[in-house]
């Protein structure tokens, strides 16, 4: 891949080696383990500020961060030059590049440039405008001095506004690093900055001489182990790039999985609105068979509504009497939800609510979460009561519950173009036609239900009704709730 600037739309000039971003990338890693890469190369890789062409395809796209760890790659000074701030920003240390170029002896990327250049600091400095192309191709090197461990480089950079205070620092560093990488510990000093008014750049450099026979032995081991010394240097190489791939492989798929993580987590939180919140895990997990398909099974149903809603209401404005349904549909489906029950359906005022599908326990379970939820809810009541009939309500909001536990077909009704999870059959209906017969402010419950429950929740019989579409007499029972008198107020009524 070629790297281009987008707001050029040119190739992206090849001033400086990615070696020299490794290098950071390597003293970064030997402070805090661990390198924050989307922190490095924030601002440049994975933007529309940094692009590269793909050679398959020819499309232009955001450049990976991998891209920018490969020595034998190309970036331009500007670029470098933010990567270099985000490392003073990421360690909070304003000698951050200064330390990484002295830290270079013990990278790979020391190792690789360096290995060859056994006989001592001398040699190294005399071979620096040589090996200066790998480094950077917009500023040339001069020996001034090079002779009985002192040493004076002068670098002349070309004109580039990009050329910060920065590269010097990395300059001095490196040189600093070359005393120890031969075992001659060195000092460098600055004594002109191109940067500062002069016409270059500066350095002195200070290190203990070896004795004569002792670079001769270094020369001559340079000389005889050249050839394993080239091979070592091949393998280190390819080690490297393999672990870096696998690094930076590693670190891309992290990112994915974050991103594809928030996507699912919205795409549920969207969808949950519009379907019952289990319901919409299953389908983003894939499991649609509880939606496509209808099945029979017990259910524990849950039927409320707001009893003379209408007439309660009648003297409000539309948009206060809608901010009041907001509040009370607001506080009920945070307790269906705390209980895990299945909002199938919301009609004006009225809920319908069930237990057992699409996930299951068992029954009684899903009967006794059943219940609590109705009784958290007409407690709840009493504390929007209380809200109402400060705000000028005259007449006190009450719900009514009918819950009755058996077989139902749950499933996806509708057309294909509109459709809801819910569930139907005569159970159903049950419930229904015992949230009609409930007083205001009470529970009233199957005997299916309160069979299921009766060990667990205190109920009272209330003897047997009639219900509309069944031939047989109903068997009921109300659910004892506990009154706060301080905030009834149907006295008040």
């Amino acid at each position: 891949m070629s790297a281009i600037s987008l707001s050029a739309s040119t190739p992206m000039r090849k001033d400086s080696s990615c070696i020299n971003i490794l290098t950071c990338e390597h003293y970064i890693k030997s402070v805090l383990s661990e390198v924050p890469y989307h922190k490095l190369f924030d601002g440049i890789t994975g933007n529309r500020q940094f692009v590269v062409t793909d050679e398959d395809t020819g499309k232009i796209i955001p450049a990976a961060d991998d891209y920018l760890l490969r020595p034998n790659h190309w970036v331009s000074n500007n670029l470098l030059n933010l990567v270099y701030q985000n490392t003073i920003s990421i360690l909070k240390d304003p000698d951050a590049i200064y330390k990484a170029g002295r830290n270079i002896f013990k990278t790979a990327v020391g190792s690789q440039v360096f290995l060859m250049r056994l006989a001592g600091v001398q040699t190294i400095i005399n071979r620096l405008p040589i090996e200066n192309a790998k480094f950077n191709r917009n500023r040339s090197i001069k020996i001034i001095q090079n002779q009985n461990g002192y040493a004076i480089v002068r670098i002349y950079w070309d004109d580039d506004p990009s050329v910060t205070r920065l590269f010097c620092e990395m300059n001095r560093g490196v040189y600093e690093g070359l005393g120890k990488l031969t075992g001659n510990p060195a000092t460098v000093e600055e004594r002109a900055c191109q940067f500062a008014g002069n016409n270059y750049c500066e350095y002195h450099i200070k290190w203990r001489a070896k004795p004569f026979y002792s670079q001769l032995m270094d020369l001559c081991r340079f000389r005889l182990s050249k050839e394993i010394i080239n091979e070592l240097e091949r393998r280190i190489e390819e080690v490297n790039s393999i672990r870096l791939r696998q690094e930076r492989i590693i670190e891309i798929r992290t990112q994915d999985l974050q991103k594809q993580k928030r996507r699912v987590l919205k795409a549920h939180n969207f969808l949950a609105r519009y379907v019952p919140p289990q319901l919409a895990k299953k389908i983003l997990e894939g499991d649609v068979e509880p939606v496509r398909d209808h099945r029979r099974m017990k259910l524990t149903m849950l039927f409320s509504d707001i009893k003379d809603f209408t007439q309660t209401t009648d003297a409000m404005e539309p948009e206060d009497m809608g901010d009041l349904l907001n509040v009370y549909f607001s506080s009920m489906n945070d307790i269906i939800q705390k209980y895990e029950g299945t909002l199938a359906n919301i009609t004006g005022d009225s809920l319908f609510i069930f237990f057992g599908a699409p996930d299951r326990t068992d029954d009684q379970d899903h009967a006794v979460r059943c219940v609590q939820m109705a009784i958290e809810m007409q407690h709840k009541m009493r504390d929007l009561q209380q809200k109402c009939f400060n705000e000028g309500l005259e007449h006190p909001l009450q719900i009514r519950c009918g819950i009755n536990s058996g077989m139902a077909t749950v499933g996806s009704f509708g057309s294909r173009q509109r459709s809801e999870y819910s569930a139907m059959g005569m159970q159903v209906n049950l419930a229904s036609r015992l949230e009609t017969a409930c007083n205001p402010g009470g529970i009233l419950i199957s005997h299916s239900t309160w069979a299921l429950v009766k060990d667990k929740i205190e109920c009272q019989s209330n003897g047997i009704i009639e219900a509309k579409g069944f031939s047989r007499p109903i068997r009921v029972y109300e659910v004892k709730l506990e009154v706060d008198k301080e905030k009834d107020l149907l006295a008040l009524a």
